[in-house]
Formats: C-alpha cells, sequence, structure tokens
C-alpha cells in the first residue's frame, strides 16, 4: 500500500543505455484498457488526465538517458483504476530490449519512499509492462497500490498499446 502522501506526486525515471527507449503511460480501468486514446501518455502526446499524468522529457545523465514522468494519483478521475508504466524501445529501430545495456525504472514520492524495477533485456521484446499502480479496498477504504508486472510485447509499441485498448491505426 502506497503512503497517502504518495497520491499527491511521484515521480517516475525510466534511466536507460545502449538504444533508444521511451516511457509509457496508459490510464484504465478495472479491466487494464484506456476508455479513451487521449489516457495513453506517450512521447506525441506527453499529458492525460488534465495533467494528472506527464512526461517531462528525457535528458542525459552521465552514461544514462534519463526519461522522467509526473503522476498524481489523487488528481486522476474515478474512472481510473490503474495506471501502467510500460517502456518500449524507439519504433524506428526495429531493436528489441536486448540492446539496452542498462534499463532501470525508479518511482519516489515526497516521503521518500522509493521503489525500482530491472526490466530484462529480453531479446524477444519490444516493449513491456513494468509495473502498475492500481486502486484497491481495504477496510471500506479506497488506497493505491504497487505492483511489478514485467509482461513484454514482441511487436511493440503497437502490441503494448492495443493491448491496452488503445486503437493503433
Amino acid at each position: 500500500m502506497l503512503p497517502e502522501e504518495a497520491w499527491q506526486g511521484l515521480l517516475i525515471a525510466f534511466s536507460f543505455a545502449g538504444a533508444d527507449a521511451d516511457l509509457t503511460l496508459f490510464l484504465t480501468g478495472t479491466g487494464g484498457q484506456v476508455t479513451c486514446d487521449e489516457d495513453f501518455v506517450f512521447y506525441n502526446q506527453p499529458t492525460a488526465a488534465q495533467g494528472a499524468a506527464r512526461l517531462l522529457g528525457k535528458q542525459s545523465d552521465g552514461p544514462h538517458t534519463v526519461e522522467r514522468a509526473a503522476l498524481h494519483l489523487a488528481a486522476l478521475p474515478a474512472h481510473i483504476q490503474r495506471v501502467t508504466i510500460a517502456i518500449n524501445m524507439d519504433v524506428d529501430t526495429g531493436l528489441t530490449c536486448s540492446a539496452l545495456t542498462h534499463a532501470s525504472l525508479y518511482t519516489d514520492c515526497v516521503t521518500g519512499a522509493a521503489w525500482t524495477f530491472q526490466p530484462p533485456a529480453d531479446p524477444d521484446v519490444r516493449a513491456m509492462s513494468v509495473a502498475e499502480f492500481y486502486r484497491h479496498t481495504t477496510n471500506g477504504q479506497q488506497v493505491w497500490k504497487l505492483r511489478a508486472i514485467g509482461q513484454g510485447w514482441a511487436d511493440g509499441l503497437d502490441g503494448l498499446a492495443r493491448a491496452h485498448g488503445v486503437n493503433v491505426t
């Protein structure tokens, strides 16, 4: 269970090296599907839910590139039950996650609580759901929790987006 202070602001950082990759977020209902394409946060659509989920850009950090996102769980509309954090290889390169010589997903909040996930360098995967924030009811109270996922897609961003209900044309 996430501390309540975390609901007010989380910082997500995807650090990587070896090839270009992107951070993506899916704001979904309980079935894991977006209710509209606007609930898909990626490089061509960097914000959703009136700014409650937004990409902050990429920058160099020594030998790595870091792409950051901000997430304000308390500001998400009630129909958003999950926020899936995913990574995908640059679609133009055709590379798989095995091209990443370094990959780490780090999330922290104002309380100092932090969580780190190490996505595998899978040679058969071009995109991967790494972790998920989800609403849960405990003792009649709604809380947010975090879990690791690690599910990959060989067909990259297109397959990842379709699996979350995004209309890919």
